[in-house]
């Protein structure tokens, strides 16, 4: 598990070190650059030309002490400064002055734009940064992204806001950030991530008390949490111990939802399936998946009280008929229960809040309803808007998007696994079948909620190394999770 920062968190970190623990940042700094030197030192050639583009700030005293650093180790590197002098913060003006004590080129800030660089290091601006870039300076970034130099950002791209991965005004386009001591929000976020490359969080020896000084509320998952985080699989078992999920999806045009959502919870390890659709769905859904059981909308009662866990809207259609089940759910289910797609709009109409034991997964426009916030006020604050929603309807919020965010109200996972080719009908479906799987095992929502998303982007991984993602399908992730499910067997001494 990987925890997320905002800016003002890591300055707060920063000021801890330095203030309550009497680290010197001069020390801080030096450790900084010489975590940037190190990563160019084990990627780039000494042949390649290196200028560090930098502020008056401490963003731009890391810079020059990287160039300097790197001129000691035969790079052929110089700095250029930008802004007033008079600006200079302390430790900036330090770094200069040993720079030119060292013979490091102190260059015009004209030289960005010569051309003549193959690599430029990015120390304009820090985690600061909360307003648009303007004059002198968006000149220079725009340069800079012009040039044919390689970028290399320290701690984050300039312009990119710390936060929220917001582009203030105009920012720079980095091969590489490295960021220092934790990883920050903005550089997962869109569009932050797609301006900082690479990401390497580079160690520059915060003191444990510090960090620990600041509550992170964000994380995402790596790849060494999947197999801690699955639910248990007994070896004394049988198809009872593994749950009995009910999905109430499909309509009479759609029964593709249902039988995904199906297939995908028994992919993910439910015991048993069952699905509610309208009758006609019935020779169809059988023949295609023969290992479900079949009820109709009028046996919803009875189905209820079977289930250890319950999805519900997949395809349902916005019918008066499924607003009654909609709502008969909400009113009723003892179990936990996943609210998806068309679902999420009738449960809008029959309530405005629901209990800790659901899961409501909207994309952008189904939140957009729910919330009555437009689409781009969502997209510049995904987590704080999904945290303030599952607040608002005390439950688990899983806010789709290209960087899914889950949220009890409290705290907020975001999702770093999947890419482009899950763009695709039924992917969501798919989504809601593996939350229900999971629940159906006996995990809490929240929990359930988080590694159903991260699984489902694995899985899109899975079938992209496969297919391509120009050529996916949403059948295609089920499969997906079939790979993945092999690998833990194999991984976790299972065989």
């Amino acid at each position: 598990m990987r925890y997320l920062y905002s800016g003002k968190q890591a300055k707060d970190i920063d000021s801890h070190a330095i203030h309550t623990v009497g680290m010197p940042g001069l020390v801080l700094m030096e450790k900084a650059a010489m975590t940037i030197a190190a990563v160019l030192m084990g990627r780039e050639e000494r042949t390649k030309k290196i200028l560090a583009v930098c502020g008056t700030g401490n963003n731009g005293g890391d810079g020059v002490a990287a160039a300097r650093i790197l001129c000691q180790q035969g790079y052929d590197a110089a700095v250029t400064v930008i802004g007033d002098p008079d600006h200079m913060t302390e430790e900036m003006q330090r770094q200069i002055e040993i720079a030119v004590n060292c013979d490091v080129p102190v260059l015009p800030v004209a030289s960005v734009s010569d051309h003549s660089f193959d690599i430029l290091l990015d120390g304009v601006f820090g985690i600061g940064l909360s307003r648009a870039v303007e004059g002198v300076y968006e000149q220079i970034l725009d340069q800079m992204n012009e040039s044919d130099a390689d970028i290399y950002a320290l701690d984050v791209p300039s312009g990119i806001h710390a936060g929220t991965g917001a582009v203030l005004g105009t920012a720079v386009k980095a091969k590489c950030t490295v960021t220092f001591g934790i990883h920050k929000l903005g550089l997962v976020l869109h569009p932050g991530c797609e301006y900082a490359g690479e990401v390497i969080v580079g160690d520059i020896g915060f003191p444990e008390v510090s960090v620990a000084s600041v509550v992170p509320e964000y994380y995402y998952y790596e790849p060494e949490d999947l197999l801690l985080q699955m639910p248990p699989r007994p070896v004394r078992s049988h198809k009872g111990t593994f749950g009995k999920v009910l999905i109430a999806a499909g309509s009479e045009t759609m029964s593709g939802a249902a039988y995904l959502a199906a297939k995908a919870a028994y992919s993910i390890g439910a015991g048993l399936v069952k699905v509610i659709s309208p009758a006609c769905n019935r020779e169809i859904l059988l023949s295609s998946l023969p290992e479900i059981l079949f009820a109709t909308r009028d046996e919803l009662s009875d189905s209820l009280d079977w289930a250890d866990a319950v999805v519900v809207g997949p395809g349902l259609g916005l019918t008066e008929e499924a607003e009654k089940m909609v709502r008969y759910i909400v009113e009723n289910s003892p179990v936990p229960t996943v609210i998806d797609g068309d679902g999420i709009r009738l449960c809008r109409n029959v309530t405005d809040t629901l209990s800790d034991n659901f899961i409501l997964t909207p994309h952008l426009k189904e939140m957009s309803y729910l919330t009555g916030i437009p689409v781009s006020g969502l997209q510049d604050n995904l987590p704080d808007t999904t945290k303030s929603t599952a607040g608002n309807w005390n439950c688990v919020v899983v806010q789709k998007d290209a960087r899914t965010v889950v949220s009890d109200g409290n705290e907020c996972y975001i999702n770093v696994s999947g890419n482009s080719g899950m763009a695709t009908g039924g992917s969501g479906d798919v989504l809601a079948g593996i939350m229900g799987g999971l629940l159906g095992q006996h995990m809490e929502p929240f929990a359930a909620a988080k590694l159903a998303v991260y699984l489902h982007g694995l899985s899109g991984d899975a079938a992209a190394k496969k297919k391509g993602v120009y050529s996916m399908m949403a059948s295609d992730l089920i499969c997906g999770v079939a790979d993945i499910s092999a690998q833990l067997y194999t991984e976790g001494g299972m065989e």
